[in-house]
């Protein structure tokens, strides 16, 4: 854990453009508790989503319908799986470890 929590201790981060060719940025940040998203969109930086994890990871896939982004967040020794679908939001997906 991080001596000083409000330093971020891990990192991932995710691109993509869209079919109006805007690039879109996300950055997910852990201060060892808490993964907190960070959105460029054009328009400057913003807070989205946030979840408990002490280490993440991240990925994105563009489909016709737009961004598919999955986030991998660790705490307490398990991984939670957390989505974003195009018109759903944010919810938790169906990942198990083996």
């Amino acid at each position: 854990m991080s001596d000083n929590p409000s330093f971020p201790v891990a990192t991932a981060s995710v691109s993509w453009f869209d079919s109006s060719n805007q690039l879109h940025i996300r950055v997910y940040s852990t201060d060892g508790y808490t993964v907190t998203e960070r959105c460029m969109d054009g328009n400057g930086w913003t807070t989205g989503f946030s979840m408990p994890g002490s280490d993440v990871s991240a990925t994105v896939w563009n489909a016709s319908d737009g961004a598919h982004i999955r986030v991998y967040a660790t705490f307490e020794d398990t991984t939670t799986e957390w989505c974003f679908d195009p018109g759903s939001g944010w919810n938790k997906g169906q990942y198990t470890p083996s």
